[in-house]
């Protein structure tokens, strides 16, 4: 009686940290995009955190959807970190390209995301901490070596994340973009790398490392943005 009570109190903590983690990243995106939209600041906010919220949390729960859709108990129903960041780094992106050209906004849009998504990355970690998941199967010898993965990845998004507020703050809206979203790029695929999760490897019944491409495009588009002879086309 007294393992079950602390099992459920170990899920618990886990999905409140999960819900942290969304509802956390979303109000940051939504306070920090807010210029971008002419109209008050505190309503923009809001509309742009249920935005971003709502394609972060639909994409948590894709594979929850697809499980229930085809009925099937064998298909992997958990959350899914790599659905949230696909829908959300999708959509901030078509919103970055839509605003190329209008006063620096594209790269505060970026900026933004990528800010929010290592706020988001920092509970999920330590909710894989709480629940014994997200174990490295192979170690490299200079990063990882003898420590845990998770510990790595919360230490090394935390120093990301840092820098990306730090060049926010002095108005490097595109270096915070390229920081931000490059440094949590470097982050994935080290952890699927150690944990062989990177596309094409381990089982073959499940599609793996989907957040890869929007992260990389989403960096590509940043790059783009902040280079000098688009700043003066």
């Amino acid at each position: 009686m007294v393992s079950l009570t602390l099992e459920k109190a170990r899920v618990s903590r886990a999905t409140l940290l999960r819900l942290a983690s969304a509802i956390g990243s979303a109000a940051v995106f939504g306070m920090l995009a807010a210029p971008v939209i002419p109209a008050a600041y505190w309503p923009s906010a809001f509309a742009l955190a249920f935005i971003y919220g709502f394609f972060f949390v639909g994409g948590t729960g894709y594979r929850i959807l697809i499980a229930v859709a085809f009925r099937d108990a064998s298909r992997k129903a958990s959350a899914s970190w790599s659905g949230a960041t696909t829908a959300s780094a999708l959509a901030a992106l078509a919103a970055a390209l839509l605003l190329v050209g209008q006063d620096g906004h594209a790269s505060l849009v970026l900026a933004a995301y990528a800010v929010a998504i290592n706020v988001a990355y920092i509970p999920v970690k330590f909710a894989c901490l709480e629940v014994g998941c997200c174990h490295a199967h192979r170690r490299d010898p200079f990063i990882i070596r003898d420590h845990d993965l998770r510990r790595v990845e919360i230490a090394a998004s935390a120093l990301v994340l840092v820098t990306a507020l730090i060049a926010l703050w002095i108005g490097a809206f595109g270096v915070a973009a390229i920081a931000g979203i490059g440094g949590h790029l470097a982050i994935r695929l080290l952890s699927r790398w150690s944990r062989d999760r990177l596309p094409g490897s381990g089982a073959e019944d499940e599609i793996k490392g989907q957040e890869l491409l929007p992260l990389t495009l989403m960096l590509a588009a940043a790059i783009w943005i902040a280079a000098p002879l688009q700043s003066l086309s």
